[in-house]
């Protein structure tokens, strides 16, 4: 840029922000949506205020952007030159309205400080829940679990014909005998598996581990000293490690799935959500366009996803890059995920929460929590209601949080290890849910697009020579 152009910009930056003055204080922020303040990099009011928009100029652009996607000018969408736009949660249960659409007007409400949480109440529309679920249907979905012995049958063979005694703790008698009464009942199985294993078995379960492992020595319900001796405690261990990773009630997650492409012309409801995000983040077209395809998720009964995080360390993994750069090197990448917003697109009769196991949750130590110490609180199944955040399913609402800290220059920091979640199970009824993943660079990387966004740029201008 020549420097006649740097000293034009700065003139007309002064006379916009002179002009501003006799509408609204010159601010980059503003409480009042009633109006629209001109400039967008002014003194702010308050650190905590709406950006200023104006909804004339979104209005136009969202008609264009949906109607007329073709014509837009994609060289010119950039990212941001000042990081990347966070809104401050206030206080748990500060509520702004925000004009999102041309009049038409969303609650944002604070569930949480750490990391900073949002619930939009009918952020979806009926017709726009009811879409993403039937487009879903019609594309199919595929069962969300990983790493699973393909054959069970055979795999339950070779666990029966496992003979003596584990050489972990799981050999000793004394271990199962919690009680010091010289036997083993089945709810001390229950205890040990729970205790050592974190499985929480229920008495059905166990009598069909004792039927199918046949282990007779349980006949009488209890196991002596005597009997202990030829009781297959190898074989028992890795039983509970094999219902632990296979089982759908106890695997870490039990769902199906399926991706949405969001980009070009390919959907114009799905195009209208993604405008409508756009402008609750504050994000630029480049970043939002930068992000993962939807992802729709479908539990039925037992259905869940215990806590987890949605994206990665870079002080952890500092060898890897951001997989939205590098699809190319999947799996070695790391996921940049900036912000998460989940959508409800049912609402199931019972269960089906959502769960933060961390938010607010003063000197949380994940290592330490990884220990297990107070009980295996990853698991939702059990502890979902401990949480000390958790937000009910309701159809159309959405769900904003980021995983991510602000660098000191505002780009992409470390993973806020705060934002441990998961899906708490489905008792009755099934649960249709939607991720929206925003990635986002770190400061080294921010010159460097998006694989899904040049993707779109190619898509476009193939459809064009058309």
């Amino acid at each position: 840029m020549s420097l006649f152009s740097c000293k034009k910009q700065a003139c007309v930056f002064l006379l916009v922000c002179v002009v501003s003055s006799v509408f609204v204080e010159c601010s980059r922020y503003t409480k009042d949506v009633s109006h629209s303040c001109i400039g967008e990099f002014c003194v702010a009011k308050s650190a905590f205020d709406e950006p200023c928009m104006d909804y004339r100029k979104v209005t136009k652009n969202i008609e264009r952007d949906i109607d007329n996607e073709e014509e837009e000018d994609h060289d010119f969408i950039d990212y941001p030159k000042e990081g990347l736009f966070r809104w401050d949660p206030v206080e748990i249960g500060h509520k702004r309205e925000l004009e999102l659409e041309a009049d038409k007007f969303y609650s944002m409400i604070t569930r949480a400080m750490e990391p900073p949480i949002f619930e939009i109440p009918g952020f979806l529309s009926d017709e726009e829940c009811d879409g993403i679920i039937d487009r879903t249907r019609k594309q199919g979905l595929f069962n969300s679990d990983v790493h699973v012995d393909p054959d069970a049958r055979e795999q339950e063979k070779k666990i029966k014909r496992l003979i003596g005694h584990a050489d972990s703790p799981a050999g000793n008698f004394l271990v199962w005998d919690d009680n010091r009464d010289g036997v083993i009942s089945k709810d001390e199985l229950k205890s040990f598996a729970a205790e050592s294993k974190f499985l929480y078995m229920s008495d059905e379960e166990v009598d069909e581990m004792i039927e199918k492992m046949e282990l007779t020595e349980f006949d009488d319900g209890i196991v002596t000293i005597e009997e202990f001796k030829t009781l297959r405690t190898a074989a028992m261990e890795k039983y509970f490690l094999e219902m632990k990773k296979t089982h759908p009630k106890h695997r870490d997650r039990y769902s199906q799935q399926t991706w949405l492409p969001q980009r070009g012309n390919y959907d114009k409801l799905l195009r209208q959500i993604r405008q409508r995000v756009a402008n609750l983040t504050k994000l630029p077209m480049s970043i939002i366009k930068g992000g993962e395809h939807l992802q729709v998720v479908h539990y039925n009964i037992n259905g869940h996803y215990h806590a987890h995080y949605d994206s990665q360390s870079n002080v952890q993994f500092p060898q890897y890059k951001c997989c939205h750069q590098n699809l190319d090197k999947l799996p070695e990448c790391r996921l940049c995920r900036y912000i998460t917003i989940l959508y409800y697109l049912n609402q199931p009769e019972i269960g089906g929460e959502t769960a933060f196991v961390a938010a607010d949750v003063d000197d949380f130590n994940e290592t330490e929590f990884r220990k297990r110490e107070k009980g295996d609180h990853y698991n939702l199944s059990k502890f979902c209601h401990q949480a000390t955040l958790v937000i009910p399913p309701k159809r159309g609402t959405a769900i904003m949080w980021y995983n991510h800290h602000l660098s000191a220059s505002g780009w992409l920091g470390d993973l806020d290890w705060k934002t441990l979640h998961g899906g708490c199970d489905i008792l009755k009824g099934e649960k249709w849910l939607a991720n929206n993943w925003l990635t986002a660079p770190n400061e080294g990387e921010k010159h460097i697009r998006s694989n899904y966004y040049i993707k779109e740029l190619e898509e476009l201008h193939d459809d064009s020579v058309y």
